[in-house]
């Protein structure tokens, strides 16, 4: 009798300690599917896929449909993105890939894609990108598509705009890439039409310091109306900075005198040619005519001459 009793208290024993291991297996099960859950792998489907895929077509990276499937095809997409970017290529979008492709694995994915900061970088999409696209191809740095989307060629007419500006050739546009590209990275972006900055005003001193320090003061004025009679020009950039930066346009960009500081009588020339002084009348180019060497630009005929330059 005792020993049927130990013997029924061991059964019992032995069907909880299997009943608790069962409830443990199928609590790991489901953290481990709610873990997996958030990542994008070969057989899911959706509107994430969907947004991966067309991230990852923009950039040059699938040749697929959009379609929201995620099949073989998206997989050796996705490997190739993450060999590309230093990621392990295991052909899983997780939290590190989902942020390399600018877009989040839950909830609503993002737009703008910006950091708190407004950095902008490879991954990122939105009117920013667009914004910064429209100038770099309007200035002769990028040749692509105006899409939003920060991909391979935006970073690589980043870097050539940074480099060719004396900025740090990171393919990033934090606050001085900005600053050069003649936009914000927070609220209404710089363009035509708007009044001119604190920034916009800077540009231009440091245009007419590069550019005519040493001149008369009205030589000085002249330079900045120079500028500001191409941002008002169809066949030029409409923003200060787009005319300023211009592949080509200045000799002070091309020897990095642009990044030096103003004194006061470059920021009261600029000043005075933004309230509307032009002596130049509406000259759209000027050149020292001894040290020029385009042709093209020696045989412009000359309207007037101010100090060491001519304005045509």
């Amino acid at each position: 009798m005792q020993s049927a009793k130990k013997g029924k208290l061991l059964f019992c024993g032995i069907a909880l300690a299997l009943a608790l291991l069962m409830c443990a297996v199928c609590l790991f099960a489901a953290a481990e599917d709610t873990a997996s859950a958030a990542n994008l792998g070969q057989g899911s489907t959706g509107d994430k896929v969907s947004e991966m895929q067309r991230k990852l077509k923009n950039w040059g990276y699938y040749d697929g449909s959009v379609d929201g499937i995620f099949g073989s095809g998206t997989r050796k997409a996705v490997e190739y993105f993450q060999r590309t970017n230093g990621l392990t290529p295991d052909g899983v979008v997780g939290r590190a890939t989902a942020a390399a492709l600018g877009m989040t694995l839950s909830g609503s994915s993002s737009g703008g894609n910006e950091s708190s900061s407004g950095v902008l970088r490879r991954g990122s999409s939105g009117d920013r990108v667009s914004e910064m696209q429209r100038k770099l191809k309007n200035w002769g740095y990028y040749e692509g598509s105006v899409d939003g989307v920060f991909g391979q060629g935006t970073e690589s007419a980043i870097k050539y705009f940074q480099r060719t500006n004396g900025l740090t050739p990171d393919g990033v546009v934090g606050r001085a890439t900005a600053a050069a590209l003649g936009m914000t990275l927070s609220g209404s972006s710089s363009g035509g039409g708007e009044s001119v900055s604190s920034s916009d005003l800077e540009l231009l001193a440091r245009v007419v310091y590069g550019e005519a320090r040493g001149e008369e003061y009205i030589g000085q004025v002249a330079v900045a109306a120079v500028v500001l009679n191409r941002v008002a020009s169809p066949s030029f950039p409409g923003t200060i900075a787009g005319v300023v930066y211009q592949a080509g346009a200045f000799d002070c960009v091309a020897d990095g005198q642009i990044n030096l500081s103003p004194d006061d009588t470059a920021r009261r020339a600029a000043q005075d040619a933004l309230n509307g002084w032009d002596p130049t009348y509406g000259c759209l180019f000027y050149y020292n005519p001894r040290t020029a060497t385009s042709a093209w630009m020696l045989s412009r005929p000359v309207k007037l001459v101010i100090g060491q330059h001519n304005f045509c």
